[in-house]
């Protein structure tokens, strides 16, 4: 059995869909005997993961399954081993880096709450 990760992309739509645009991008370990099996089971669990709710406001929320947008095998698991790598070319450089430090902040919040929390 070899080890896999996969990039599975979901779109949600809350209510009438009157919102911004909405995508949940998800990495998951898959484990297979070969590329094609686990693309197989990487979209197995995109299918089986969708979902249909309501939330706090009562409206209908759907997660929707889109597909598998990326799959690679891992060679070696280790400490500090590379498990995933995209080279993304921006549109807007200054727009881009805003964003990644908006989202590293975002990840130093969750040290502080967790911190707090303990």
């Amino acid at each position: 059995m070899e080890w896999f990760i996969a990039k599975l992309v979901y779109q949600i739509q809350s209510g009438e869909g009157k919102h911004q645009p909405q995508f949940d991008e998800q990495l998951r370990l898959i484990q297979a005997e070969d590329f094609s099996a686990a693309l197989s089971k990487a979209k197995e669990v995109g299918v089986d993961q969708q979902a249909v709710f309501l939330n706090v406001n009562k409206e209908l929320v759907n997660w929707r399954f889109i597909d598998v947008i990326a799959l690679d095998k891992i060679n070696s698991v280790s400490d500090k081993s590379e498990v995933y790598s995209e080279i993304v070319e921006a549109n807007n450089e200054v727009e881009y880096l805003d964003e990644l430090k908006i989202k590293a902040r975002k990840v130093r919040r969750q040290l502080i709450q967790l911190e707090h929390y303990i």
